[in-house]
């Protein structure tokens, strides 16, 4: 018998979860994207925004 190979995910970016998953395939779906682009757009949109501290050193609020 031949070994099997690794499975991958059905994406080139690794996935989270599947909660993740199924709401970029929706996405998608809706949207005519492909499910990694959709994916990474939704990656991007969670991401925090950096910030930068002051001359001084503390941030404002």
């Amino acid at each position: 018998m031949a070994k099997k190979k690794n499975r991958q995910t059905g994406f080139g970016i690794a996935a989270d979860s599947r909660a993740e998953v199924d709401e970029a395939a929706y996405f998608a779906r809706k949207c005519g994207l492909t499910r990694d682009e959709a994916l990474q757009m939704i990656r991007e949109a969670l991401r925090l925004p950096v910030v930068k501290p002051n001359k001084d050193g503390k941030r404002n609020h």
